[in-house]
């Protein structure tokens, strides 16, 4: 991140590439969103900017990759369960067969949305 940047303005990099809307942020540091606006036209400030939501985007995929491993050792677990009813085993089987019937690969999804992003310079949030 840019040395060039003061607090106020890392600060609402960080919340912005959060999602954090552009009202609060301002609220929160004792802003204009007038000055907020005009921030989001520095270029170093939409270097950092994407730098955070590069960050951010990269920790939900690794987080969305750990709950589905987490998921999936589970189910293992449960269905290898001795003491588990084999009609119980046969629900949690066919629910976790309806839910993943016909999506993408979870992981290619991710890391493809994730390249999309990185590629899309205008990428934004939608936040001002």
């Amino acid at each position: 991140m840019s040395t060039k940047l003061n607090e106020k303005q890392l600060i609402a990099v960080h919340l912005l590439a959060s999602g954090v809307k552009a009202s609060v942020i301002a609220k929160e540091i004792s802003i204009r969103e007038e000055t907020l606006s005009r921030w989001r036209q520095i270029d170093e400030f939409k270097d950092a900017l994407e730098d955070a939501t590069e960050a951010v985007l990269r920790e939900i995929d690794e987080t969305h990759k750990n709950l589905l491993i987490l998921s999936q050792s589970v189910i293992n677990e449960a269905l290898n369960n001795e003491e588990l009813d084999i009609f119980k085993k046969a629900n949690l089987a066919l629910r976790y067969l309806s839910l993943i019937k016909g999506k993408d690969d979870i992981t290619q999804k991710s890391s493809e949305n994730l390249k999309e992003h990185l590629d899309d310079k205008e990428f934004k949030f939608g936040i001002i």
